[in-house]
């Protein structure tokens, strides 16, 4: 297998992961929405809290539990239907090397 003179390894797993977490937020959503308990328990979260102040605060955990940076505001609609504008995209922290 010839290897890549312009990316490494680790360049490429960063590439691969900053790909896969960029819309993270809006994954997380799709999982929740097509899992019936999850849904109903998110249901029940909305019933008690403002809808949009509760998805932008599960976005901030999500960014927080994943140790993400956000690059920008997404520009597109959002997959899941429980994201009713828009959503930030994400991407891994600099600087967090293996240790």
């Amino acid at each position: 297998m010839a290897e890549s003179t312009t990316l490494t390894a680790e360049g490429f797993v960063e590439k691969s992961l900053n790909h896969f977490m960029s819309d993270i937020t809006d994954k997380v959503f799709l999982m929740i929405q097509n899992d019936h308990s999850l849904m109903q328990e998110y249901l029940d979260l909305v019933r008690v809290r403002d809808g949009k102040r509760l998805n932008a605060y599960i976005g901030k955990l999500i960014k927080e539990k994943f140790r993400l940076d956000d690059v920008m505001e997404s520009g597109q609609p959002a997959k899941s239907t429980l994201i009713k504008e828009t959503y930030t995209k994400h991407c891994l922290k600099r600087g967090l090397g293996a240790g």
